[in-house]
């Protein structure tokens, strides 16, 4: 048995008969079926004077009495007390009654005489329909008061809601007057404050507090999914909303930056004349929101100042993006830097959102990816990293998306200069090694060597002394005379076979170079080294 059939039901009994009284008071086992008699009383004046001080539940009267019959009290008790059941007790010739009865709610009738048992059924019958009744009470005030806890949360869901577009205009009409919500039906506009994440959870609920203290009746406060403090303002006229908003907007975010470093971002929304626009000013804020943070725009910004600014022409990002791509080609370091900086210039002097950015980066991607692609380069696992453009939020802001960039063009470049570099001294070195095999040809020269390594004279002779520090004929010359040297040193031939072993025509012409490239002459070379 639960505890509400447990607990006994408030009676009293009226009935102007002595008799009656005492058999019924007496033969009556109350507390056992569930009642604790509380009164006696002989009319229903008396009964009813008892009812304006005390709770009662059940009241068991006569009809015929004095100064008050029962039908005149079962009146007077549906009336001014409609939870209070009335059982009426009546003789056979009092049954007409009864239609009477009815209309005033009487729960039974009881026909004299009654005996113990019959009563103890009524009892027992009217106990149970009392235990539903004081179980639906209770599961009533627990919905109550489930009501009243959820109450905000259901409020703050609402303007959510309405916020977000998701409302009809029946919806907006029955949950506004549902809340009771101060609606003026004037003018809306949407101020959205994203709190730093570095905030905790009291710094949160204390700026929230400080937005309170600013706003006005009939304005609300209430947090979006990302938990972002959504303020709905309203007033009576479009150029004092917008003041207003401004305004708080400032203040908030002066308030903001006494709380910490990190800064507040604030965007206001246009101003709206019907609730079922407060989605297009919420979704201004957001998008004034997006672009701050995306810019790196540490200040409060309106949509209206953001939409002044123009989109990014896909052109323009196309041209900027193909030059960036010829400077690296080029390997022009500065060129391909201010390349790169052209593009992000663009998209700072532009109305930009989180998603533009995503897109565009994605595209910036895919030609330095093709360009690295065709130019075989091999850049690591870690180049252009796709889960960084996947998701808006990798990059806060433009800067740490051109610092990354940046880094990449830069990766690029130094891998081109190094394979040129690495061209170059293989070139150098095919150089010397066609040298070294060809230099006693009489008739080998700087255009012989240039055709064989398929480059001009210029860009060969530019490379040639890059890598060895002399020029053609430098070289060939120190080659042809360190031969030279050794057929002295090794050999008893004369000089002028010397010379043409080592590649010159003219004798003389030898004799003379190797005088000038070591000091001696052929003559003295040999004797310094017999000695």
């Amino acid at each position: 048995m639960d505890e509400a059939s447990q607990a006994p039901y408030t009676l009293i009994f009226v009935d102007d008969e002595d008799v009656v009284r005492q058999g019924i008071t007496s033969r009556i086992p109350w507390e056992e079926n569930g009642f604790h008699l509380a009164g006696v009383f002989e009319n229903g004046r008396s009964a009813l004077e008892y009812l304006k001080h005390h709770k009662v539940d059940v009241v068991l009267s006569d009809i015929s009495m004095p100064q008050m019959d029962g039908l005149t009290l079962s009146k007077e008790i549906a009336v001014a007390y409609p939870r209070t059941q009335v059982l009426l007790l009546t003789g056979f010739e009092e049954f007409e009654y009864a239609q009477e009865a009815v209309r005033n709610r009487v729960k039974e009738f009881l026909l004299k005489p009654i005996t113990a048992e019959e009563l103890g059924e009524v009892l027992s019958r009217n106990r149970l329909e009392l235990d539903r009744l004081r179980m639906a009470e209770k599961e009533q005030e627990r919905l109550k008061d489930l009501l009243e806890r959820s109450l905000p949360l259901l409020k703050e869901r609402f303007f959510y809601r309405l916020a977000s577009g998701r409302l009809t205009t029946e919806e907006i009409t029955r949950r506004r007057e549902f809340f009771g919500w101060q609606d003026k039906g004037a003018y809306y506009q949407i101020v959205l404050a994203v709190r730093p994440d570095e905030w905790e959870e009291i710094t949160r609920l204390a700026f929230s507090e400080t937005a309170k203290q600013l706003t006005n009746d009939g304005d609300v406060i209430f947090a979006n999914r990302n938990e972002d403090l959504v303020l709905l303002l309203q007033d009576s006229s479009i150029e004092a909303l917008d003041s207003r908003s401004r305004d708080i907007a400032e203040k908030l975010f002066s308030a903001a930056l006494k709380i910490g470093d990190a800064p507040l971002t604030v965007g206001i929304g246009e101003t709206v004349g019907r609730l079922d626009d407060v989605n297009r000013s919420y979704l201004g804020a957001g998008n004034a929101v997006d672009h701050a943070r995306v810019t790196g725009i540490t200040r409060v910004l309106s949509i209206n100042e953001v939409r002044k600014k123009t989109r990014v022409s896909q052109e323009a990002f196309v041209s900027r993006a193909r030059h960036l791509v010829t400077a690296l080609r080029e390997s022009t370091r500065r060129s391909a830097r201010d390349a790169l900086n052209e593009i992000f210039k663009l998209f700072e002097e532009s109305y930009l959102t989180s998603s533009d950015v995503v897109n565009f980066l994605a595209r910036l991607q895919y030609h330095l990816s093709d360009f690295v692609d065709e130019m075989g380069l091999d850049t690591g696992d870690d180049f252009l990293d796709l889960s960084l453009t996947a998701e808006p939020r990798k990059f806060a802001r433009l800067d740490d998306a051109k610092r990354y960039y940046q880094e990449q063009v830069d990766k690029i470049d130094k891998l081109i200069r190094q394979r040129r570099h690495d061209a170059a001294y293989s070139r150098i070195d095919k150089a010397r090694r066609i040298i070294a095999e060809r230099y006693a040809d009489k008739n080998f020269s700087l255009q012989d060597i240039c055709e064989e390594l398929y480059l001009s004279t210029s860009q060969f002779s530019a490379l040639f002394k890059e890598g060895t520090g002399h020029t053609f004929v430098e070289y060939l010359t120190e080659v042809r005379i360190d031969e030279a040297k050794h057929l002295l040193k090794t050999t008893d031939s004369r000089s002028y076979e010397i010379a043409d072993r080592v590649g010159y025509q003219d004798p003389r012409y030898f004799s003379s170079i190797f005088k000038k490239v070591t000091g001696f002459t052929t003559t003295e070379y040999r004797k310094e080294m017999e000695s």
